[in-house]
């Protein structure tokens, strides 16, 4: 597994962090915000998983 993302002193974050979909590690490059997924469809794909699972738990 790469090295975790930290934060420096300039406030960028430097390292890798792994999707919160498919778990590829993603370079955070010097970015002020942390990337949490390698792509927009991953994120979307997360959403989706979230709200089925809300209804499903106001359904049951």
């Amino acid at each position: 597994m790469g090295e975790r993302a930290r934060i420096e002193k300039d406030g960028t974050y430097t390292g890798d962090l792994p999707c919160k979909w498919c778990q590829v590690l993603i370079d955070q490059g010097g970015r002020r915000r942390v990337r949490r997924y390698c792509r927009g469809t991953h994120r979307w794909k997360q959403y989706g998983a979230n709200v089925v699972a809300v209804v499903a738990g106001i359904l049951s």
